[in-house]
C-alpha cells in the first residue's frame, strides 16, 4: 500500500501540507514506511516509501513524486544533462528540458505527480500499460492524486458514494473498467495518459497507445527471429544489474513465464530463482510443466501447494489490498507465489503477463475465430441462401440443428459474442438485481466500454481489435493489478518484459494470421521460441494460474459456511443490489454442477460483499 500522491488546493494554501500528510498516511502499509513530502505555495507532492523506486524531489520550482522502475536511465541521464542523483531528480530535469513530452522517453513501469511552481501546473502520468496506477479527485477546492483510493478517502473531504455502474461492471467482468472507479467522484488515470491541470482547466491527454499494422516485406522466419531478439533484449534490460540472489521469475508452466525464465537463464549470470504454485486437485495443477522448464534451465526452483485453508486465511487482507472490488481469484496463487519468493530472498520478480494479449494466446481467440469464419462468407450467400434454407428445417437436432445454433451465435455482434458467457449477458438484469438498483444504472450498457475499445482500436483486423480490447480490460484492469498488488502485499516488486514498448510495438506489426494461424494460438510466438522452450510446454493446453475456488466453496466447510453467512447476512441483503432468489438459485446450481461457472460467480458476490464491509461499512479512510 505504499505509493505517491499530490495535492493542489485553490481554497487554502496553508492546508496543503496537512492534505499531503493525510494522503501519504492513507498509503502506508506499515509504520516503518518513510513519509516524504515537498510542498510549494499552493500544491505539493508526497510519498509513502517502501521500495527504492518511490522517491520525492523538490528544488523550489519543480516538485516531483514518482514510483518509477526505469530500464533506460543511462539514456535518460545523457538526455537530461547530468542531473542530480536519483530517479525523481532525473525526471524533474527531463521535464525542464522537454516539458510534458518527457514521459514519452520513459521505458519502464512508472507513475508520477509533478507540480510546476512557476506555471502553476500539476501533471500526473502512468506508464503505457498502467502497471502503476493513479486515481484522482477534483472539486472546486482541491485536486488530489494518489496511487490508491485509500489515500483520497483519508483526506476526509471525499464522500465515498458507490458507483452503481462499477457494481454492474464488476459483476460482469470481475473488475471495474477504467477510467471509472467504484466511487462516483473518483476517477482512474488510464494507461498511457497524462493528467494536466492548470488554473484554467484539467485535461487528460494520451501520449502512447498500441498500433497495429503489418510490417511490410518481412516473412515468417524473419519475424520470428526478430521477435526472439527483441524479447531477449527486453528481458536483459529488465534484469538490469540486479543480483540474481534477489531476482526471480514467476513460473506457471506456460509459454510466457517459461520464455522469461529461459531468457533470464541465457544471460549466464548464475542460476535463476523460479517460483511455482500448485494445488492438490490435479485438474488445476501445472507443477509438472513448471518443473520441466525448471529442469531444462537448471533453475533454483521453489514450489508451494495452495489449499482452501490458505485461501480462507488470506482472503480478508487480499480484499483490502485491492482498493476496488476484485474477483480474479487467481490473485490467491499469485500472492502465495510472491510470498514464496520473498521467503527465499527474492525482492523482484519477472512475470510473463501480456504475452497472451499481444501474441494471441487466449483460448477465446480460437473460439471466436470459429464463429468468425461464417462472417467471412459473402453476405449474399449467407443471407440469401444458407440462412433461408436452414429456417425451413423444422428440427433443432442433428447436423442442421447444430448449423442453426452455430449461425445464430456467429451472427451476434462481435463484442457481444466475445463476452456472451459473462454473468450479466447470460442472465437478464431483472433476475439478478433489484428493480431499484437497475433504475440507478439509467440504461447503462455493460458493453459500452469494450465496444468503444473495439470500434476505436487502431487496427483493421478483427483479431487485432480483440487483442486491443483485451490489452485494455483483461490486462490493464485485471491481470496487471492482480500481479502487482499481490506481489506488493508479499513485499515483492514486479517487472513485465513483454510489456516493454519495443516488444509491444513489434507485436502490433505481426500479421493477425500469424498470431492465430488456423486454430493454433500464438503461432509466431511458438515459432520464435521453439528452440528455447521444452516441447512439452509448447504443446500443452493453457491453464495459467487457475484456482479451484469453485471446488473449495463447495467442499471446504469453513469457506462454504462463511460464504453463505456473508451473502445472506442482513447487512448484505440490505444493500439493495441483488435478488435473494438469484443468490439462492446460484448456490443450488453450484451444488449440482461440476463446472466452475456457478462457483466462480459465487466468488464474485462474496468478494463484493467483503469489500463493502471493509470500505463502506468501516469509517471512511480507515487504514490497514
Amino acid at each position: 500500500m505504499s505509493g505517491i500522491c499530490g495535492a493542489w488546493r485553490s481554497d487554502n494554501a496553508g492546508r496543503v501540507s496537512g492534505t499531503l500528510r493525510s494522503l501519504a498516511d492513507g498509503l502506508r502499509l506499515t509504520p516503518q514506511e518513510l513519509r516524504e513530502q515537498s510542498a510549494g505555495s499552493m500544491a505539493g507532492v508526497a510519498a509513502s516509501i517502501r521500495f527504492g523506486t518511490q522517491q520525492v524531489y523538490g528544488d523550489g520550482d519543480v516538485l516531483l513524486a514518482c514510483d518509477a522502475d526505469l530500464y533506460n536511465e543511462a539514456e535518460l541521464t545523457a538526455l537530461a544533462g547530468a542531473p542530480p542523483a536519483g530517479t525523481a531528480a532525473l525526471l524533474a530535469a527531463l521535464y525542464r528540458r522537454l516539458g510534458c513530452d518527457f514521459v514519452k522517453k520513459l521505458s519502464g513501469n512508472f507513475s508520477l505527480v509533478l507540480w510546476d511552481e512557476r506555471e502553476r501546473k500539476l501533471i500526473a502520468a502512468v506508464d503505457p500499460f498502467g502497471v502503476n496506477r493513479l486515481v484522482y479527485f477534483q472539486n472546486g477546492r482541491m485536486l488530489a492524486v494518489a496511487s490508491r483510493i485509500d489515500a483520497l478517502l483519508r483526506t476526509g473531504e471525499i464522500f465515498a458514494e458507490v458507483n452503481p455502474r462499477a457494481i454492474a461492471n464488476f459483476m460482469n467482468f470481475g473488475v471495474n473498467l477504467a477510467p471509472e472507479t467504484v466511487f462516483q467522484n473518483v476517477r482512474r488515470l488510464a494507461p498511457g495518459t497524462l493528467l494536466i491541470a492548470t488554473e484554467r482547466a484539467t485535461r487528460i491527454e494520451p501520449y502512447w497507445d498500441m498500433r497495429y499494422g503489418v510490417e511490410s516485406g518481412a516473412n515468417e522466419r524473419e519475424l520470428a527471429e526478430k521477435l526472439e531478439s527483441i524479447v531477449a533484449e527486453a528481458v536483459a534490460a529488465q534484469v538490469k544489474d540486479d543480483r540474481f540472489a534477489e531476482l526471480g521469475g514467476f513460473l506457471s508452466g506456460g509459454t510466457d513465464s517459461s520464455t522469461v525464465v529461459g531468457m533470464m537463464s541465457r544471460l549466464g549470470r548464475g542460476p535463476v530463482k523460479s517460483f511455482s504454485i500448485g494445488f492438490d486437485d490435479e485438474r488445476f495443477n501445472e507443477l509438472g510443466y513448471a518443473e520441466i522448464t525448471a529442469r531444462k534451465f537448471q533453475t533454483e526452483h521453489h514450489t508451494y501447494r495452495v489449499n482452501a485453508a490458505d485461501c480462507f486465511e488470506a482472503l480478508p487482507g487480499m480484499v483490502r489490498f485491492f482498493d476496488e472490488p476484485f474477483a480474479n481469484s487467481s490473485a490467491i496463487p499469485t500472492y502465495f507465489c510472491a510470498k514464496l519468493a520473498a521467503e527465499n530472498g527474492a525482492r523482484t520478480l519477472l512475470a510473463g503477463d501480456g504475452g497472451d494479449e499481444l501474441f494471441g494466446g487466449n483460448e477465446r481467440y480460437r473460439t471466436d475465430k470459429i464463429f468468425q469464419v461464417y462472417q467471412d462468407v459473402p453476405r449474399l450467400l449467407r443471407k440469401g441462401l444458407i440462412e433461408p434454407a436452414l429456417r425451413l428445417w423444422p428440427f433443432e437436432r442433428g447436423p442442421a440443428g447444430k448449423a442453426k445454433r452455430y449461425i445464430r451465435r456467429s451472427n451476434i455482434p462481435p463484442v457481444e459474442r466475445y463476452f456472451s458467457y459473462n454473468l450479466l449477458l447470460t442472465h437478464a438484469l431483472d433476475t439478478v438485481f433489484e428493480n431499484d438498483f437497475i433504475e440507478t444504472l439509467r440504461g447503462y450498457s455493460l458493453l459500452e466500454t469494450p465496444a468503444r475499445y473495439y470500434q476505436t482500436a487502431p487496427a483493421r483486423d478483427h483479431l487485432d481489435r480483440l487483442l486491443y480490447l483485451d490489452v485494455k480490460i483483461t490486462l490493464g484492469d485485471s491481470d496487471l493489478p492482480k500481479v502487482t498488488q499481490m506481489a506488493e502485499m508479499a513485499g515483492v516488486q514486479t517487472r513485465f518484459p513483454f510489456l516493454a514498448r519495443s516488444v509491444a510495438e513489434f507485436s502490433g506489426l505481426i500479421p493477425a494470421n500469424l498470431k492465430v494461424k488456423g486454430l493454433e494460438k500464438r503461432y509466431l510466438f511458438k515459432q520464435a521460441f521453439r528452440n528455447l522452450l521444452p516441447q512439452e510446454v509448447i504443446r500443452k493446453k493453457k491453464h495459467g494460474f487457475g484456482i479451484p475456488v469453485s471446488v473449495w466453496l463447495k467442499s471446504d466447510a469453513r469457506l462454504r459456511d462463511f460464504s453463505r453467512d456473508v451473502l445472506f447476512s442482513s447487512r448484505a441483503l440490505g444493500r439493495g443490489y441483488f435478488r435473494r432468489s438469484f443468490l439462492e438459485e446460484l448456490i443450488r446450481m453450484h451444488e449440482f454442477d461440476d463446472t466452475s461457472y456457478y462457483g466462480d460467480n459465487l466468488w464474485s458476490f462474496l468478494v463484493l460483499e467483503l469489500w463493502h464491509q471493509q470500505y463502506v461499512d468501516q469509517p471512511v479512510g480507515t487504514a490497514v
